[in-house]
């Protein structure tokens, strides 16, 4: 009876401790950093450029731990691979440059290692290895490529490819706009969207060599459609497509450096003509939804169901609740969705299902001059 009584007690404790620890890890302060990278040039409000805070994941508290300042439009950042450096672009017209940052861990705030002037206007678009740094330039229609250097700081360019013609649309694409590079998952090639000119550029890419970037294929979108951003899937067999002006998401097959067209969907909710342009686009952690934003009249966010052979379905589409809704993440515990709603000069926070994809709006925000691209920042990852 005795034995029975102490075996039932440590039961007891060992359940109610069990409990506890339930409890505990389900309230855990989910403490992130956030990076935000803006438009200088507003004139409603004041940025600095770019914008460092603390984030709480389970409450949506925030804190302004830091901005730069006097850094011209730094629309789009990046980290580097090891995460110890912060690249971002300055789209400055004819005097556009790209800025390297250290990330000191301790105080949280970014130390300016070097700027470097780029060989096209307004770069939009940037991507970082331990060796290269690779930027898009929209308005000049060209890829540079710069060497990392060991201490953050960056070369001249070393690679400047442009390319020439005119698109379908004669307002929107009198010339290239290159959007956007991407490695590859296997980083075997490196792929950059034409908005100007409705084109895919493949390279192969030469991480240590002469030509770093060596053009091996193009692939052509649909006239008119002004191909944006593309997200792969982790296998690297499938390539997502936004394309702004046709406002459609493409769905493409990837092999041995060539690109398939499998499906294509609409991001458009009526078929009354009204204004849109198609913007970002990212793939869930686990690859089961896809999440695409679309601005001016549209201002929503639209959410696809991965199928099992890679091709989508529609299962979502609400507003963002702010105007022109530019680039979005997705939190590291995947239940959270910011999106940068650049008009209306806050970060909308919306909650997501894991389990459903859907999203829905928690009715908070951050509030920061003309944000454009949002990026979450953890330590060591």
């Amino acid at each position: 009876m005795v034995l029975s009584t102490k075996r039932a007690r440590l039961g007891m404790k060992i359940w109610n401790s069990f409990i506890f620890s339930i409890f505990f890890m389900a309230n855990l302060p989910a403490q992130h950093t956030i990076i935000v990278g803006t438009y200088t040039n507003s004139k409603k409000c004041t940025s600095g450029g770019i914008y460092i805070f603390d984030f709480d994941e389970n409450t949506y508290k925030y804190n302004l731990k830091f901005h730069t300042e006097n850094i011209i439009n730094p629309s789009f950042i990046s980290l580097s691979p090891d995460k110890k450096h912060l690249y971002s672009v300055n789209e400055n017209g004819d005097k556009s440059t790209v800025t390297s940052f250290s990330i000191d861990e301790q105080s949280g705030i970014l130390i300016e290692k070097d700027q470097r002037k780029t060989e096209g206007e307004d770069p939009c678009f940037l991507i970082s290895d331990e060796k290269n740094i690779i930027v898009a330039n929209y308005s000049g229609g060209s890829i540079n490529v710069f060497k990392r250097l060991d201490d953050g700081k960056l070369s001249d360019v070393v690679q400047n490819i442009k390319f020439e013609g005119a698109g379908f649309d004669m307002k929107r694409q009198d010339k290239s706009h290159v959007h956007q590079v991407q490695f590859s998952p296997d980083h075997q090639y490196v792929l950059a969207t034409d908005l100007g000119l409705d084109k895919i550029y493949l390279f192969k890419y030469n991480k240590n060599g002469n030509q770093i970037l060596e053009k091996i294929n193009e692939f052509d979108t649909k006239k008119g459609s002004g191909p944006r951003h593309i997200a792969f899937n982790k296998t690297g067999n499938i390539i997502y497509l936004v394309q702004e002006l046709s406002g459609d998401l493409s769905v493409l097959g990837f092999k041995n450096g060539k690109i398939e067209l499998l499906q294509e969907e609409t991001l458009l909710s009526r078929k009354v003509r009204f204004n849109f342009r198609a913007a970002d686009i990212h793939l869930s952690d686990d690859e089961k939804f896809l999440y695409v934003t679309n601005r001016d009249d549209a201002d929503d966010i639209t959410t696809f169901e991965i199928l099992t052979d890679g091709k989508v379905k529609k299962i979502q589409q609400i507003k963002t609740t702010g105007r022109n809704p530019r680039n979005f993440a997705i939190s590291p515990n995947n239940k959270l969705v910011l999106i940068a709603n650049q008009d209306t000069n806050r970060i909308n926070i919306f909650s997501r299902d894991p389990a459903s994809g859907e999203l829905s709006s928690t009715k908070k925000s951050i509030p920061v001059c003309s944000p454009v691209n949002v990026i979450f920042y953890e330590k060591g990852k």
